[in-house]
């Protein structure tokens, strides 16, 4: 025992025991009252402190000892990394790729944050409050994957045109830079299109061609992810309904049609279309349909149509005004006119099988004349002698005879037929009286 008081107190004047006004620090101690010094850790805990910090994203260093009051009452003096300043005394080396990226006291009154954490970043960090308290701390850069990002909205699904509407697309975590892409998906082919290259997509305002699902991308330069699907509706109240109708006169004759179609400027689907009929003092439902076609007589009177949505689960409906519609039968001179119209075509068609059943005819009988052996018709011929020997001719055009023809003529005898050949011969007609006949030899004898 008494040794071990006089190693104690020939070694009193060399320790210094670590107090602050808030109580002693118990985990740590110097041997040396002026730097240098050794920072003794307490068991189990080791000297440096090792931190993880995420490439192009923000890290906040926090300076801590075991007793955190002491840090509390006063704040750290000077920060550095690989043995150089880069913050002292809230000011930082304006000189140092630092500049511009460093945060004091964020998150705590001795906390430093680095901004866009860089590769060269990495190292060893001391920070002091004075020339006995320091803490340092090992920080690792890496390069990380992204997280799945979560895409959101800033109103409900359900969302009444008119309102301003943004998309969110945010990854948690991942080294930056990070890109976001927007996606839509086509309802009819069921693909996904790019909306735009940016973390938010907004409506303002939105519209019910807005309404569908979207979809975000997340991408690094280590990996992409997609986000969940985000479906969206809006709905539109309905404008006052209008009658659209051809002809426009609403006017037309018995087997003529009228279509008439209730048409709305604004109103998000489904939308449910009736047509009214004014009957005797009493609505009729004539069509269910966004189109209605009328032509009969029985069809004329007053229409209207109504139209019918629900937004925000509220049933709502308008209706249109009254049109008067007019279906008449045809006059009698329109039927008389199309009855003779008929008969006239009739008569054309008859006439036109009269001449071909006339020139039908006529051509048959041409054939039937015909000689079958191709023979010249005696009467064509153009010398004959008849039965008496008597030869006829085409010569004598002046119609001369002899003596002998006009002594039987004046005996009262039969004479046998004279047979002429008119077909070279330019006279059709020779006058065989006795003033005309000059050459005996026409006719040998008559007799």
């Amino acid at each position: 025992m008494l040794l071990s008081a006089l190693i104690i107190g020939l070694l009193a004047p060399l320790i210094t025991c670590l107090s602050t006004p808030a109580g002693p620090v118990t985990p740590k101690a110097v041997l040396s009252a002026s730097p240098p010094f050794v920072e003794m850790a307490r068991p189990g805990i080791p000297a440096i402190k090792v931190m993880e910090g995420v490439w192009g994203r923000n890290e906040t260093l926090s300076c801590e000892v075991d007793n955190p009051d002491s840090l509390t009452a006063k704040k750290p003096g000077c920060w550095s990394h690989k043995g150089k300043e880069i913050y002292c005394s809230e000011k930082a080396d304006l000189t140092s790729r630092f500049t511009n990226r460093l945060i004091y006291g964020k998150i705590s009154l001795s906390s430093l944050t680095i901004n866009n954490l860089q590769d060269d970043d990495a190292g060893i960090y001391m920070c002091c409050s004075d020339e006995y308290r320091c803490v340092k701390i090992s920080l690792v850069v890496k390069n990380v994957s992204i997280s799945q990002p979560v895409a959101s909205i800033n109103t409900e699904l359900l969302v009444l045109a008119g309102t301003r509407v943004q998309l969110t697309c945010h990854s948690s975590s991942g080294s930056l830079p990070i890109q976001y892409h927007w996606y839509h998906e086509d309802p009819f082919l069921g693909t996904y299109s790019m909306m735009n290259s940016d973390a938010t997509l907004v409506f303002d305002p939105c519209k019910p061609e807005n309404s569908g699902q979207y979809q975000c991308s997340a991408s690094n330069l280590i990996s992409n992810q997609t986000s969940n699907v985000l479906n969206f509706t809006v709905e539109e109240h309905l404008s006052v309904p209008y009658v659209d109708a051809d002809p426009k006169e609403l006017f037309v004759f018995e087997g003529q049609a009228i279509t008439l179609w209730c048409k709305v400027t604004a109103g998000s689907p489904p939308i449910i279309w009736t047509w009214y009929r004014v009957k005797e003092n009493r609505l009729e439902i004539v069509s269910s349909q966004q189109e209605l076609k009328l032509d009969r007589v029985q069809d004329s009177g007053p229409y209207y149509c109504q139209a019918n949505n629900s937004v925000r689960g509220m049933a709502q409906g308008q209706t249109s005004e009254k049109h008067g519609v007019h279906i008449v039968p045809k006059p009698v001179e329109f039927a008389l006119a199309e009855a003779a119209l008929a008969l006239v075509l009739l008569c054309c068609v008859t006439a036109l099988i009269i001449v071909i059943v006339w020139l039908l005819i006529r051509k048959k009988k041409a054939a039937l004349s015909k000689p079958l052996d191709g023979t010249q018709h005696p009467a064509s011929a153009k010398a004959q002698k008849n039965n008496y020997g008597t030869q006829v001719t085409a010569g004598n055009k002046k119609g001369n005879y002899g003596p002998q023809v006009m002594a039987g003529r004046k005996n009262g005898q039969l004479k046998p037929p004279v047979r002429m050949d008119y077909g070279n011969s330019g006279d059709i007609y020779t006058n065989l009286t006795p003033n005309t006949i000059q050459d005996e030899n026409t006719y040998h004898t008559l007799s």
